[in-house]
């Protein structure tokens, strides 16, 4: 029918038409209003039931009409039909952001009063065409809709009428058709406004996760702590600012007609053949101090640590060499002893002891270079090795002579060094630091050659010690190591895939190592974090706005609001620039949203909420709603364990990283963010 027919310049036809329609609109009201309404179409007098292309007042989800009104002006839909939030495209379609979508169009009341607007919905096929009804739930209610259409409020003659469906009632990445027919309280519109379509959009997240396992066993942190890579002042430059002064690149000492002199090198001064035979002597000869100091990937000329231990390679080879000074002053004859050597420190969490142990391992004991003139005697290596301050260091314990024969002596040596730290105060802590000296001797000279430095730990091997983390277990730590944390995936899928999304997707990635980005330790005793929790977690948030298909794991579960990055950590959404936070946002609105799913047993996933925009991937925070054991499960260790004095002892912004080994196959840098996990 035109628009003019419609509004009442009827040709007889489509007057005859009116009629016939008014009268089975009559007919029809006059039914539904003796049998209390309901979802079915009625029928008329004939019993054909009526097809849904007829007026709303067939089926009066708005209210009954009041016949003895019926010369008063019909209301009209408007011809503004729009779908938000969305914008439309070249097609005419309103891309809408969420499946929440709100529906409107203008109404005019020709009586000048107030009029609404019924809305009905319709799938549609491949040509884009109305297809199926979609039966609507009552926004208010949240029952099924008369007739499977929802009513607008009331608005003014020339306003706008709009609703919002319920959650459940459209489907993601789906293109739907709409219409609207007008009501002014007593009367109907007699037809329907043009079609409109519009699209959900599809899922951010799709992560399908397993069923949780109460009973998984605990996380091996252990295996996670990688050797980290560290530096410390090297005696390299010493000896370039020695060198710069004219003053040569070793320590010698003049016994007259002979010199001795040590000289701590390179490793790159070494062969590549020399380098692997030094690695293999150090690790044939390792005494277990620190059993991982010879794993592979600790490679010799490089220094690594962990928070507890330290395997310190740099310095090798350390030479003695033995040189004959003749009467016209010209040095002839030098031999050489050339060692591989290596320091391993191991500390305790929850002791003030700690101990450092030196392996001396010859390469050549005296390479003669030149001439034939004899050997010295047997020589000593004496190290010396210092912690300050307030730190006292007993004699070395030798495990082999620290002596060496002239020929053939290839006998490996350790001396171990035990400390202690004497200091400390419950609002600070100690830094510890160690120095590093070696010299050597032989008989017949008039004393020991001057030490030459070996070093000491400054920066990144200096050590930790407080009665900060527990006044009642002193402890030191190398506080440069960043510690792993690792979730339990088996008992917590949903709360592990949820901080993966958000650190693999936002820019600010928290505690991913890959990016650099650790985490920073905030403390209940700083700052209760439990303040952070709430601006991104208010009280009760997951049971009254959390997504509803929100699945607890078993009746004694419950719901609840799951944020990343975590609550008690500087890189809280909650945590406010003016206290040192990183990422301060206003509420938990502003993060990434999700939610956790069970579909059927053994099939959980973790989704975006549909009932918001998608994410930007540009946030600083995630959000979710997940079952309350999965939640609290998943750090109930981390305070237990990994944070505590006699693991990591982490104090007041230490850094640590997140891992997350079952997602190593994932894929996070698609538009959609979809992975099975573990992998199949």
């Amino acid at each position: 029918m035109g628009l003019a027919a419609r509004r009442g310049m009827h040709t007889l036809s489509g007057l005859s038409r009116r009629r016939s329609i008014l009268s089975k609109i009559a007919v029809a009201t006059a039914a539904v209003m003796l049998i209390g309404g309901g979802g079915n179409a009625a029928a008329d007098s004939s019993g054909e039931t009526l097809k849904w292309e007829y007026s709303p007042a067939s089926r009066p989800a708005a209210g009954p009409e009041t016949l003895t009104m019926a010369n008063n002006h019909r209301p009209e839909s408007g011809n503004n039909l729009k779908a938000a939030p969305g914008t439309k495209d070249a097609n005419g379609v309103w891309q809408v952001d969420r499946t929440t979508t709100t529906l409107s169009n203008t109404v005019t009341d020709g009586d000048g009063g107030t009029a609404n607007l019924t809305f009905e919905v319709y799938t549609t096929d491949a040509n884009g065409n109305p297809k199926d009804q979609v039966k609507l739930t009552d926004p208010d209610t949240g029952k099924p809709a008369a007739y499977g259409v929802v009513v607008s409020s009331f608005v003014t003659s020339g306003g706008t009428a709009k609703v919002t469906l319920r959650y459940g009632d459209l489907k993601t990445n789906t293109t739907y058709a709409f219409r609207t027919s007008a009501y002014d309280g007593s009367l109907y519109e007699t037809d329907w406004s043009a079609w409109s379509k519009f699209k959900t959009r599809g899922r951010a997240v799709d992560i399908k996760l397993p069923e949780p396992n109460k009973s998984a066993p605990a996380v091996d942190l252990d295996k996670y702590q990688e050797p980290q890579v560290g530096t410390r002042n090297l005696p390299e430059e010493v000896t370039r600012a020695a060198k710069d002064a004219g003053k040569g690149s070793e320590t010698c000492t003049d016994h007259g007609q002979k010199i001795t002199c040590i000289e701590v090198g390179k490793p790159s001064d070494l062969s590549a053949k020399e380098r692997q035979d030094v690695a293999n002597r150090l690790r044939a000869s390792s005494g277990g101090l620190v059993p991982w100091c010879n794993d592979a990937g600790v490679s010799l000329g490089k220094d690594y640590l962990k928070r507890d231990s330290a395997c310190l390679k740099w310095a090798t080879p350390i030479v003695f060499k033995y040189l004959t000074k003749a009467p016209d002053g010209n040095i002839y004859n030098p031999a050489d002893a050339r060692f591989a050597s290596a320091i391993e420190i191991k500390l305790d969490p929850v002791s003030r002891k700690f101990t450092q142990r030196l392996a001396l391992v010859p390469m050549d004991p005296f390479v003669v270079e030149h001439g034939t003139i004899g050997m010295p005697g047997p020589f000593t290596m004496i190290p010396t090795f210092k912690c300050s301050p307030e730190c006292t260091t007993a004699a070395p314990v030798w495990d082999g002579s620290n002596t060496w024969q002239p020929k053939g002596d290839f006998h490996a040596a350790y001396a171990t060094f035990d400390h202690e730290w004497t200091g400390g105060t419950a609002t600070k802590t100690d830094k510890l630091q160690l120095d590093w000296t070696i010299a050597g001797t032989f008989p017949g000279a008039p004393g020991q050659d001057y030490p030459q430095w070996l070093g000491n730990s400054t920066p990144d091997f200096d050590i930790r010690c407080d009665v900060v983390a527990s006044a009642t277990s002193p402890g030191c730590v190398f506080s440069a190591y960043k510690p792993t944390w690792v979730m339990n995936f088996a008992k917590t899928p949903a709360a592990v895939a949820h901080a993966w999304l958000i650190q693999s997707k936002l820019p600010n990635h928290p505690g991913s190592k890959v990016a650099g980005k650790p985490i920073k330790y905030l403390p209940a005793s700083v700052r209760d974090s439990d303040l952070n929790r709430k601006v991104i977690c208010p009280d009760g948030w997951a049971k009254t706005y959390g997504n509803p298909d929100t699945t607890p794991i078993d009746t004694s579960d419950t719901v609840s609001c799951d944020e990343f990055a975590y609550a008690a950590s500087y890189n809280s959404g909650g945590m406010p620039a003016s206290l040192g936070g990183m990422n301060e946002v206003d509420t938990g609105n502003d993060c990434v949203q999700t939610y956790a799913s069970r579909i059927a047993t053994g099939d959980w996933r973790l989704y975006d909420d549909i009932r918001t925009a998608a994410p930007t991937w540009k946030e600083f925070c995630g959000r979710s709603s997940m079952s309350n054991y999965q939640n609290t499960q998943s750090m109930q260790p981390f305070s237990g364990t990994f944070s505590s004095p006699s693991k990591f002892r982490l104090l007041d912004k230490d850094e640590y990283w997140v891992a997350f080994p079952e997602f190593a196959h994932c894929d996070a840098s698609k538009v959609t963010v979809a992975c099975v996990v573990p992998k199949p």
